[in-house]
């Protein structure tokens, strides 16, 4: 098996493509451009993954491949492998190293003829973006030591089959994507616990509140009974207050000191008349 020369495949490019340009020569390969299907599988974040199919791409329309993701890409050249040849095919090492892993298979048989398909997945930490028209994959061809008697003898359609797709349809549990369900579940869980966190200070506030307004009522409470049972006693006990006024005077003329002289009882006279003071009597008369 002898692999083609940059020189040989120049010379047969127009058999090998539809599009026979020489700038798609790369070294001894072909490098065939990024067509206009493509299938990427569905995420998390879709809400119908099982409703997901494949999309048309406009000119340079552009195409993100997430990671953990699995993608069909359709090329825009047609490719026809003779009979005596077979084709060996590859993701150029730019997309390798970000992580684009060529999945589908290494080799394309004798008697081939149409768009070639590329399973590719992205192994890599960030989403790969790629767009219509864009080189990606390379082809190489080899020759068979003669004619391949079996060989494929129908032209392929233009397009990526339903059947393809059918076998990763839906989401694809790899690990980035488990890595998001789980950061999205801790997500969850935190912000229950701050809306938990946030409701019992919320509850511990309106105790203090409540401790608070019945603390102001029992002072009322306990103003308005006193000031209630100060009205009830001086409404049935008057006479206990009129005594005390009374006394006053009685108690504070007999506080007088014994020592100091009483004024003169005047006694009033046998003839009517007032009473004078010789015949006034008193305590200390002599």
């Amino acid at each position: 098996m002898t692999f083609w020369s940059s020189q040989k495949i120049e010379a047969n490019l127009a058999k090998l493509t539809d599009h026979p340009d020489k700038e798609m020569i790369d070294c001894n390969a072909i490098t065939l451009r990024v067509g206009g299907e493509v299938y990427v599988t569905p995420g998390l974040e879709q809400t119908a993954p099982n409703l997901h199919t494949k999309k048309q791409l406009g000119p340079n329309e552009p195409i993100p491949i997430p990671p953990g993701k699995f993608a069909f890409l359709l090329t825009e050249e047609r490719v026809t492998i003779p009979p005596e040849q077979m084709g060996f095919i590859s993701v150029k090492a730019t997309y390798k190293l970000k992580g684009l892993v060529n999945v589908s298979g290494f080799h394309v048989d004798p008697g081939w003829s149409g768009p070639l398909i590329f399973t590719v997945f992205n192994a890599g930490p960030a989403t790969i973006h790629l767009q219509r028209g864009l080189p990606v994959f390379l082809l190489w061809i080899a020759d068979l030591d003669e004619a391949s008697e079996k060989r494929k003898t129908e032209a392929a359609g233009d397009g990526i089959p339903p059947a393809i797709i059918n076998n990763i349809t839906g989401v694809v549990d790899s690990i980035y994507a488990l890595e998001k369900r789980l950061k999205e579940d801790v997500k969850v869980v935190a912000d229950k616990q701050e809306a938990f966190h946030a409701q019992v200070a919320e509850v511990k506030e309106r105790q203090s509140k409540v401790l608070l307004y019945f603390g102001i009522a029992a002072i009322l409470a306990g103003t308005i009974v006193g000031v209630g049972v100060k009205m009830l006693a001086d409404h049935l006990f008057p006479t206990a207050q009129m005594e005390v006024v009374v006394q006053g005077p009685r108690n504070a003329a007999s506080a007088i000191s014994p020592g100091k002289a009483q004024p003169a009882r005047l006694a009033p006279s046998n003839d009517g008349k007032p009473a004078s003071p010789e015949n006034a009597t008193g305590e200390s008369g002599t």
